[in-house]
């Protein structure tokens, strides 16, 4: 963390941010706490390996998606704009084709493991994506790419898009910034797609073996509470809300296995449960919780999956050998 009052710096766990978006806790040097102007913020490590340009392209970076074949140069972004909005953007003087350009220029983000898998979490949360398939991509970076020198503030605009080109000197395909958001300080990248040589990818969650002892044991409960009563309705947004014995156990379920994961990720813990359709698939929302959990208690699990996985390259290097 940096204080924006005196610019100390100082190191802090998950549970001391926690006090801390709650007031409790403050700048050590100083006392400004979360609610002023110049508040305390992350910062890279001045001793991160990422600050230097050679580690930069020679590390793997992650990304989460739901696309499966990213990054998709062939990608329409107004494939999926209604005829409505088309209509709409045009009499606002907007062309849809000039919009679809730019949003082909936008940078691209990559970053830690643990960057990415907590984007896929928060997405799953915030943006109602529990019942999407995700993708975890490995990205390898051309070795010629051009990085931006310094470790930056994401230099994202109102709607979370980066260009380059309005940020950086031409030719640099890859921007430095702290990431606040997943993994809070790490570095991560805004990148052209140039600056990719290749990527691996695999469908998220991993497969779970439905013979698993806790995954037995939560269709056991699950399948109990299809023959119980609702419990007493809860009030939800001024009206009554029957909540079912069915979907309960289900939440109880999630907590479970929540609680054995790292402080800052147990509110983004969202598998969503399919209540109409547990009778006809038990199994998919028990393997899911703990196939979703294993990406964090077990990344060597996922590391080795995707080793198994041959690259698609992107840039070839003439010469070179391309990757098995």
């Amino acid at each position: 963390m940096r204080c924006g009052s005196c610019r100390h710096e100082w190191l802090v766990t998950a549970e001391w941010l926690d006090r801390f978006n709650q007031a409790l806790e403050a700048c050590p040097a100083c006392g400004t706490d979360c609610q002023g102007e110049d508040r305390p913020d992350f910062c890279a490590d001045p001793e991160d390996p990422a600050q230097e340009d050679s580690a930069v392209r020679e590390f793997y970076w992650y990304h989460s998606s739901t696309h499966e074949d990213w990054p998709d140069r062939k990608l329409d972004p107004a494939a999926r704009l209604t005829d409505v909005t088309k209509r709409r953007m045009e009499a606002m003087g907007s062309g849809v084709g000039a919009w679809a350009s730019r949003q082909k220029t936008k940078a691209l983000h990559v970053g830690t493991y643990e960057a990415a898998i907590e984007n896929m979490l928060r997405r799953m949360d915030d943006q109602g994506s529990s019942d999407d398939q995700f993708y975890l991509y490995r990205v390898q970076l051309d070795p010629n790419c051009v990085i931006e020198s310094g470790v930056h503030q994401e230099p994202t605009n109102f709607v979370g898009d980066v260009y380059l080109a309005e940020v950086c000197a031409p030719g640099t395909n890859v921007f430095r910034y702290v990431n606040v958001h997943e993994d809070p300080s790490s570095v991560s990248l805004a990148i052209e797609p140039d600056a990719m040589r290749a990527v691996q990818g695999i469908p998220m969650p991993l497969a779970v073996d439905v013979t698993d002892p806790w995954v037995l044991d939560a269709i056991a409960r699950l399948s109990e509470a299809t023959s119980k009563s609702a419990p007493q309705p809860k009030l939800q947004r001024f009206r009554l809300r029957e909540v079912t014995a069915l979907a309960s156990e289900a939440r109880r379920l999630e907590s479970e296995i929540a609680a054995g994961l790292p402080l800052a990720l147990r509110e983004r813990f969202t598998v969503g449960f399919d209540e109409a359709g547990f009778d006809t698939a038990p199994t998919a929302f028990p393997t899911k919780l703990v196939g979703l959990a294993r990406i964090v208690t077990e990344p060597r699990a996922v590391l080795d999956a995707l080793n198994a996985e041959p690259w698609r390259v992107l840039q070839a290097i003439e010469g070179e050998a391309v990757f098995s």
